[in-house]
This record gives structure tokens, C-alpha cells and sequence, in this order.
């Protein structure tokens, strides 16, 4: 798995990255364990994508209230400011650099440390504090990302999205951000209506491979009657999509620059792996 930083208007933040093998899966415990969350894969034709992120949290569901968000604890409402309405469990705060992060550079398997922190108990959800300056540069023009809700939310199942490992040091929680989904363009505006998708390397599958020519730069489609990930070749052809429910899939390659598309059939995607497609996809025009 590659590491890489963040690139920031201007600022390098360099995030203090450990291995895949020192995570592991967090259960209610009375001893505090160190997480760190990361963001990743965020495919999207445009390069850069700023995001104005003022704080990460983490809600642990403590042995007074275990199991409280299955009923309907309300984290989100239509005021934008539902902090108040956290009726169950506890948010602690991660270390955190407050700055403006492109995460439109996370794709194609990168991913970057955001926050970490010792928390004690299991962690039910990630919410993200936005701030107003958050933009989008398209064919070389910066505008306005509007964003209606200052919160944005992942629920966390302790088991299904955390990565265990022989060695308990710390655990991960990996955030798909999915900018296809997250950002609408509505009458000359730009909004972002954030997506997250947690997941875990172990618990879920993966894909990668290579298109040819490269110029064609299609927009990847990993599709079943049950999930659907994106993906966005790089300007070699590369592509690599993880966060993926296994089970059997198609892939829809949309090109672009003139190709026509393709799409392959009958690929078995297996959690714990990554699965290398065995010949470069051919794209014509």
C-alpha cells in the first residue's frame, strides 16, 4: 500500500504514517488503544478537490450506553448543528491539523493519515467538522463548493470495518471519500453532499489493473446488483479500487477523449485481496 502526502495550497502537512500490519480491531475494552484514520480513494476527473476540515472525531460507544445507535441516536438534523442531539455514547476528539486538504489526490490506492488518537471503548462513528472554505478547480478555474451540512458522518461497525492484525498495536479506519457521488453540478454551482464509505483490507476486496492507450483515461465501474465502487485511471492506465463488498462483478471502463467503452464480466472479487485483472483492457475508438 502506498503512503504519499497531502498536497495543501501551498503547505506540505506531512502525516506520520505507520504499516498495515500494526492495526487491528477495536472492542469495548477498559484500556485505550491508539486509532488513526485515513482517507482514500477518491476518484474524481477533476485533480484537485479542497475540502476546508476543522476537526475529527470519533463517537465510542462506552459500557453505559453499548449499543445506544442502533436506536436511533440523532446525529444529524436539518439545522446543520446536531452536536446538541448526541444523546448517546461519547465524541473524542482526534489529533488533528486543522488546514484546507486536496482529496481529490487520494486514488488509485493512495491513501494519507487525517487524525489519530487513544480512545477507550468502540468506536460507532466518524464525523468530520467542515468549514466554508472548501472549492473545486475545473479546466483550470477554482469555484465555490457549497456544502448545506457543516457535519459529515461514517457509521462504524467495530468488526466489519477495522483491520486486525497479530500485532495490536493500533487500529485503522479507512474512509472512502467518493467524490463521484459527493459533488453535483446544479445550475452553475457546485455543491458537495459528502459520501463516506468506511471499510477495512481485510473485511473487503479490491481490484487493479492497467488500459491501454492510456490517453483514453476512463472512468472505471466496479458493479454488481449490490455495490458499486469508482475508480479513475492515472495517466499510465494504472487503476486500483478498494473498499469493495466481495462477490462476483462486472467492470464498465467508460472512456474518454474519443474511446469507446468496455466492460469484462464474471470477475470474483474475494475480501483480503486485491485482484489483479491479468491483461491490460484495450480501449479503440
Amino acid at each position: 500500500m502506498k503512503k504519499y502526502l497531502l498536497p495543501v495550497l501551498g503547505i506540505m502537512i506531512v502525516f506520520f504514517v505507520i504499516s498495515c500490519n500494526k492495526e487491528n480491531s477495536i472492542a469495548n475494552t477498559n484500556s485505550a488503544q491508539m486509532v488513526n484514520v485515513y482517507l482514500t480513494d477518491a476518484p474524481i476527473k477533476n485533480d484537485t478537490v479542497l475540502l476546508d476540515i476543522k476537526y475529527v472525531e470519533v463517537k465510542l460507544d462506552t459500557s453505559e450506553h453499548r449499543g445506544d445507535d442502533h436506536f436511533g441516536d440523532r446525529d444529524i438534523d436539518s439545522l446543520n448543528n446536531a452536536s446538541h442531539r448526541d444523546q448517546f455514547g461519547h465524541w473524542d476528539t482526534l489529533n488533528f491539523t486543522p488546514n484546507i486538504y486536496n482529496v481529490a489526490s487520494l486514488r488509485n490506492g493512495v491513501d494519507a493519515l487525517l487524525a489519530t488518537g487513544n480512545v477507550k471503548g468502540t468506536i460507532r462513528k466518524v464525523r468530520i467538522t467542515l468549514g466554508q472554505r472548501n472549492s473545486i478547480i475545473d479546466s483550470g478555474i477554482t469555484y465555490p463548493l457549497y456544502t448545506k451540512n457543516t457535519y459529515v458522518y461514517a457509521s462504524i461497525n467495530a468488526v466489519h470495518h477495522q483491520k486486525d492484525s497479530v500485532n495490536k498495536s493500533a487500529t485503522a479506519l479507512y474512509l472512502d471519500f467518493d467524490l463521484f457521488k459527493s459533488i453535483i453540478f446544479v445550475n452553475g454551482r457546485y455543491y458537495l453532499l459528502p459520501y463516506l464509505k468506511p471499510f477495512s483490507n481485510e473485511n473487503f476486496a479490491g481490484v487493479q489493473g492497467g488500459v491501454i492507450p492510456a490517453e483514453s483515461r476512463p472512468i472505471i465501474t466496479v458493479f454488481n446488483n449490490t455495490d458499486t465502487a469508482y475508480g479513475l485511471a492515472d495517466k499510465l492506465g494504472y487503476f486500483r479500487i478498494r473498499g469493495i463488498t466481495e462477490g462476483t462483478y462486472s467492470i464498465n471502463f467508460k472512456g474518454n477523449n474519443g474511446y469507446k467503452d468496455t466492460t469484462i464480466r464474471n470477475i470474483v472479487l474475494t475480501k483480503g485481496t486485491i485482484y489483479t485483472i491479468p491483461q491490460k483492457i484495450t480501449l479503440h475508438k
